[in-house]
């Protein structure tokens, strides 16, 4: 008995040694080498054949998750921006919002700074207005408003207010139009579906909006199901029979079915239980992402009897060789979206044959203000068209 005590004592104190270690170490790999570790020393410790029987079992584990987390890691692709350290000022940026999940507030500031190793890649404050839309150029009374909608490639990250897609918009149109920036970095279609339906852009319903413009890229696929650390509390919709429906929050949803929210947070902390169903999971995605944009269509046409215009960064069939294996899956949804109707505007079409030096900000991946400057001058001239 006293040896079953003295068994299970030593077990809390591995495992809440444990515990802390996988609270304060970077990453889920090095809290299997601690777990590793913390089952040698059980069985080095612990009393009777099976206690140390079952430490070695628990070690065994611990390294072969290590080891499939490590593999998953080599066979994934690098993240666009590794090895940048952001920080912005105030820390918690955006701030939550009942709504969308998470929003600028209103007639704020932002000092965002990003650092590669000891070099200042920038340093901007990002200015808001009474709306919560990022501050450009103003238009005359009454000129025709143009809504800038979507995440960090329509906000402009990384550069100052007047660099931004919708600021450089106003500069190509002599000033003579509104635009309205609306970009949050993080969102995805569902965050700007649910900002129609929610009522956040009534506001402009009796103004002359001629057209609500976006900008799509690869990684929202993964947001319009949740698959991101800051998108628990955002909106979730989900098709039933074909129909889009709001269902509430991502987290609500998780924690009204435990077993898919056990599921998103080991595959947050294992790339390979991420991997686990990735092809319906990207499916499941490729027909929400193309349901929410539709969706989107229709509510611009509804609310302002405009066009939505999608910009894109995303292969087709001229481009698709640099977008590496999942390449034809993503043409495959862009068709789609062509198959709506929507107009698409393509960023390697204008940027075809220019150094990348001078499109995107520097071990970042945004666009700078001259790709801004192309897109703009674009989207003019097709607006102005006949």
């Amino acid at each position: 008995m006293a040896g079953s005590r003295r068994n299970y004592g030593i077990v809390a104190g591995l495992l809440v040694v444990l515990a802390i270690g996988a609270l304060v170490l970077p990453s889920a790999l090095w809290a299997c080498g601690l777990a590793a570790l913390l089952g040698l020393a059980g069985v080095v410790l612990l009393r009777g054949n099976r206690w140390r029987t079952g430490a070695l079992l628990a070690a065994a584990v611990a390294v072969s998750l290590g080891l499939l987390d490590a593999v998953a890691g080599l066979l994934s692709p690098t993240p666009m921006g590794q090895g940048l350290v952001k920080m912005t000022d105030p820390k918690w940026w955006p701030p939550p919002d009942p709504v969308l999940g998470f929003r600028p507030v209103p007639n704020s500031e932002v000092i965002a700074t990003a650092t590669f190793g000891a070099e200042l890649i920038y340093r901007h404050t990002y200015r808001f207005d009474r709306s919560a839309a990022r501050v450009t150029p103003a238009g005359p009374d009454g000129a025709d408003t143009y809504l800038f909608l979507g995440d960090s490639f329509i906000f402009g990250q990384g550069l100052v207010d007047d660099q931004s897609l919708a600021a450089q918009f106003a500069k190509a149109n002599d000033y003579k139009v509104r635009t309205v920036n609306l970009g949050v970095p993080g969102y995805g279609p569902n965050h700007l579906v649910r900002a129609f339906e929610a009522g956040l852009l009534d506001r402009y319903a009796d103004q002359p909006v001629k057209a609500v413009v976006s900008w799509i890229i690869p990684a929202q696929l993964a947001r319009v199901t949740g698959d991101g650390s800051w998108l628990g509390s955002s909106p979730r919709y989900a098709l039933e029979n074909g129909v889009l429906r709001h269902t509430g929050s991502f987290d609500d949803y998780r924690w009204a079915h435990p077993i898919a929210g056990l599921k998103h947070l080991l595959g947050e902390q294992f790339l390979f239980v991420d991997a686990i169903g990735m092809r319906q999971r990207q499916d499941e995605q490729a027909d929400l992402f193309v349901a929410l944009l539709a969706r989107l269509q229709v509510l611009a046409r509804e609310k302002f009897g405009a066009p939505l215009i999608v910009v894109y960064s995303w292969p087709d069939e001229t481009s698709q060789d640099g977008y590496g294996a999942s390449s034809g899956f993503l043409v495959t949804v862009l068709n789609r979206l062509r198959k709506l109707g929507i107009p698409l505007v393509s960023v390697d079409s204008l940027t075809n044959n220019i150094n990348v030096s001078l499109l995107l900000i520097p071990h970042d991946g945004h666009p700078t203000a001259y790709t801004y400057e192309l897109i703009a001058g674009e989207l003019t001239r097709r607006l102005k068209a006949p």
